[in-house]
């Protein structure tokens, strides 16, 4: 075979392998969701006059190819074994495994976004409370804080500072020492809520209430978390599990997004694409718990992100109600319309990676 045809052969095959993945990828149905990223993929683009005009046709239609590709969770997994094995790199989309243990590496510190985050918490203080309320702050490391092997970390030492200089009117309640690399899932950045007895204990101890420490372990789910997403090539699975008792039980939620009450755990949460949203129905603006069997009539009111989501259950057993704002989803300014802060107790729980990137905070 001379070299003219093998040169032929070669662009015929190359031009056909070109043309046959074109052919499958208009014919094959578009995907809604991605199980692996948990995100819903971009559908076809409608097709304006204006959006052509305006180029939002185009930027739509680049992002649909891109999460409509054939095969693409296996191209995912392909680049993933390349760069981590043959090009040796420590981590991919910054995420790297520890200790069986996929790890965001979150860094540097952001110094404009912690004084951001305490701004917002001045704002609340200056406006609702008074010397009436008892006043507490927790950060709740990232899993990036428990590893110390060539990583970058940020600087949470001068992030504590920080916030004790920006908010001295707030106790610190420091979970640290609670905490370790074990009591977070796998796959995921939050913590697992059947390791944080002791974290709630010391929690409510700080702030002077008692909680208990006998709960029902039930595992309800097989889970993968975000991080499942952001590193394909991983065979790594976590369990959701729910602690509860009677008291737990017996609390009622009311959701001011839907408007109606219901139960601390979401289960239709177990069919979603997010199972860890079992957890209080998951990023949800206002709730509130009441607690029938706590007579005292002392209440709560905690600001937080995805993480209280799985504590404050176990906080429940301490107050007559707890109040749940995650400023994510609603304006501190009107807040005024939908709680009475006068005598509560006040609680800010806020994860690193949000306080170093806090500009999702309204």
């Amino acid at each position: 075979m001379n070299d003219k045809l093998k040169n032929i052969i070669v662009i015929s095959s190359f031009f056909l392998i070109i043309i046959a993945t074109f052919i499958y990828n208009l014919i094959k149905s578009d995907l809604d969701i991605s199980l692996s990223e948990r995100r819903k993929l971009e559908q076809f683009p409608e097709l304006t006059i204006k959006s052509t005009l305006d180029g939002s046709f185009f930027e739509k239609f680049e992002n649909y190819t891109m999460d409509q590709f054939a095969h693409r969770e296996s191209y995912r997994q392909l680049k993933n074994k390349m760069e981590m094995k043959l090009f040796h790199k420590t981590n991919f989309n910054n995420i790297y495994i520890h200790d069986n243990s996929l790890v965001e590496q979150i860094y540097p510190l952001n110094e404009k976004s912690i004084h951001n985050l305490t701004k917002k918490m001045n704002y609340v203080h200056d406006n609702y409370l008074t010397d009436n309320n008892k006043i507490y702050y927790s950060i709740i490391p990232d899993k990036n804080y428990f590893v110390n092997d060539k990583n970058l970390r940020l600087d949470y030492d001068l992030l504590q500072q920080y916030m004790k200089e920006d908010i001295p009117w707030a106790t610190y309640i420091d979970i640290t020492k609670s905490l370790n690399l074990e009591k977070y899932y796998l796959t995921d950045s939050h913590w697992r809520q059947e390791h944080l007895i002791d974290v709630a204990s010391h929690i409510a101890s700080s702030m002077n209430t008692r909680i208990s420490s006998t709960y029902d372990d039930r595992i309800i789910a097989d889970f993968k978390g975000v991080y499942n997403g952001r590193y394909p090539d991983n065979k790594l699975i976590d369990k959701i599990h729910i602690l509860t008792n009677d008291i737990i039980d017996s609390a009622v939620v009311y959701n001011y997004e839907t408007k109606e009450e219901g139960p601390v755990y979401d289960y239709s949460a177990i069919d979603g694409i997010d199972k860890y949203n079992v957890y209080l129905s998951g990023s949800v603006s206002l709730l509130k718990i009441d607690n029938p069997n706590n007579k005292t009539e002392r209440e709560l009111v905690v600001f937080r992100d995805s993480f209280g989501s799985s504590l404050i259950p176990l906080l429940i057993e301490g107050y007559s109600s707890i109040t749940i704002v995650d400023t994510r989803y609603i304006s501190p300014k009107i807040l005024a319309d939908y709680i009475d802060f006068n005598t509560k107790d006040i609680l800010f729980l806020y994860n690193t990676s949000l306080i170093n990137n806090s500009s999702s905070l309204k």
